[in-house]
C-alpha cells in the first residue's frame, strides 16, 4: 500500500532572506523539531528558518552567516554555504538546554562551515549564531569519500553524519559515527569539529528505482536505538549538480545497524528533513521538500508509519 503523504502547508516566510527574494524557502534540507518550534535549514540560503509546529503562519527568518548571496541561480549555488544538515545536541557547558547545529555538506570548500544556536527551556533560540569550522573533519573525511556530501545528522550516544552517495560507480551512502562527548568539549571552545572524533564509517547500499540508487537525504533517531532515514533517487553522479528525482524513500535502520524497513514513494515530493515522534506502536513523521526549483515553495508534509519498533 503506497504511504499517504498530507500537505500541512507551504514554507511561507513573514519576509524575506534579501530584497528581492520570494517570501517562502524554496531548498528544505533539514528539519528538527523542538517544542513548539520547527527549525528549517534550507541549501540556498544564509538564514534557518522557524516555523510554529501548531500554528500554520508563515515562519520567520535567522542569519547565520554574514553577507547575502547572489540571485542569479548560478552564482548563487556557487556561492551558497550549501547547511544540508541539522540536528539537536543535548546539554553542555554554557547550554543547560543543548544547542541546534547545522552543517555544510562539504561537497566544496566553501561548504565547510557549521553553526551553533543555543536553545532555552522551551525550544526558542537564545543566542547569537556562532560558526564553526569543520574543515580537519571534512578533509579527513575527504580522503575516505571522493565525493563528500553530508546530506543529514542526528544523535543517539554518537553526533551521527550521513554521506549521500549518487550514481557515480564510487560513490556510497554512509553513516559516519562521531565521539560525541568529544564533540562537545571542542565544538564551540575550538569553534571546530576535530577529525580525532571520527569513530567508524558504515557503507550502506538501500536500493535502486529504474536504475537509479536511493541516497540519503536526512534521518532521526528512535528510541529503541533505531533510526528514520529519508532518501531519494535522483539521476546524477555527482554531489554538485541536480538530477531528475525518480523517486523517494523512508527507511529505519535498527540498533544493530541492518536495514529492517524501506518503503518507496513516488517522484512529487524530494523528500530533503525528516522529524519523527513515536505513538503508541506508529511514528509520526514531519517531512520537509526541496522542488530544485527556486520559484516553487518547499512543503512541510505529514505521514505515520504504524508497525514501530519494526
Amino acid at each position: 500500500m503506497t504511504l499517504k503523504l498530507e500537505v500541512l502547508r507551504q514554507l511561507d516566510l513573514i519576509e524575506p532572506s534579501a530584497s528581492g527574494r520570494p517570501l517562502f524557502l524554496a531548498a528544505a534540507s533539514g528539519l528538527v523539531s523542538v517544542g513548539d518550534y520547527l527549525y528549517v535549514v534550507a541549501d540556498d540560503e544564509n538564514h534557518l528558518g522557524i516555523f510554529s509546529r501548531t500554528a500554520a503562519q508563515p515562519g520567520r527568518i535567522l542569519r547565520l552567516l554574514d553577507g547575502d548571496l547572489p540571485d542569479e541561480p548560478k552564482e548563487r549555488k556557487a556561492h551558497k554555504p550549501d547547511f544540508e544538515a541539522l540536528t539537536v545536541l543535548p546539554a553542555f557547558g554554557a547550554y543547560p538546554h543543548g544547542v541546534l547545529l547545522a552543517l555544510g555538506s562539504g561537497s566544496k570548500k566553501r561548504r565547510y562551515r557549521g553553526v551553533v544556536l543555543g536553545l532555552a527551556a522551551d525550544g526558542a533560540i537564545n543566542t547569537e549564531a556562532l560558526v564553526i569550522d569543520l574543515t580537519p573533519l571534512y578533509e579527513q573525511l575527504s580522503e575516505r569519500f571522493s565525493d563528500l556530501n553530508i546530506e543529514g545528522a542526528f544523535v543517539d550516544q554518537y553526533l551521527n553524519l550521513l554521506q549521500r552517495g549518487n550514481k557515480a560507480d564510487d560513490s556510497q551512502n554512509a553513516c559516519i559515527r562521531l565521539d560525541l562527548a568529544q564533540v562537545l568539549n571542542t565544538i564551540t571552545a575550538q569553534r571546530q569539529l576535530e577529525a580525532s572524533a571520527l569513530l567508524s564509517i558504515q557503507p550502506y547500499t538501500l536500493s535502486e528505482v529504474q536504475g537509479v540508487p536511493l541516497c540519503f537525504t536526512d534521518a532521526a533517531a528512535l528510541p529503541d536505538g533505531s533510526w528514520l532515514f529519508s532518501a531519494a533517487a535522483e539521476a546524477t553522479d555527482n554531489s554538485y549538480a541536480d538530477g531528475a528525482l525518480i523517486a523517494a524513500a523512508l527507511g529505519v535502520i535498527n540498533a544493530r545497524g541492518d536495514l529492517v524497513y524501506l518503503t518507496v514513494l513516488d517522484n512529487r515530493y524530494k523528500i530533503e528533513g525528516v522529524s519523527a515522534k513515536v505513538e503508541g506502536d506508529s511514528l509520526d513523521l514531519l517531512l520537509v521538500t526541496d522542488a530544485d526549483d527556486p520559484n516553487q515553495p518547499a512543503v512541510l508534509l505529514q505521514t505515520t508509519l504504524a508497525g514501530y519498533p519494526f
